[in-house]
């Protein structure tokens, strides 16, 4: 089952899979890639897939060292 799969917790309607820039995101990455998030196109609630969390944690930690050096 993937996050498509189900809907929206907000307002129920069906989400679909979106590719986003990094950059666009709630945490702090190099702001150069994109991740795949699933989206409300009723409400606007975005999901982040595991994969896309994984995805994110390790840029944000990479964006930090860079940052600290």
């Amino acid at each position: 089952m993937r996050e498509t799969d189900l809907p929206c917790s907000d307002c129920g309607a069906p989400l679909v899979e979106r590719v986003v820039f990094t950059a666009d995101l709630p945490v702090e990455t190099d702001g150069r890639s994109s991740a795949r998030i699933a989206q409300c196109p009723t409400c606007g609630a975005r999901y982040y897939p595991r994969q896309t969390v994984s995805q994110l944690a390790g840029r944000s930690s990479a964006a930090r060292r860079r940052r600290s050096d």
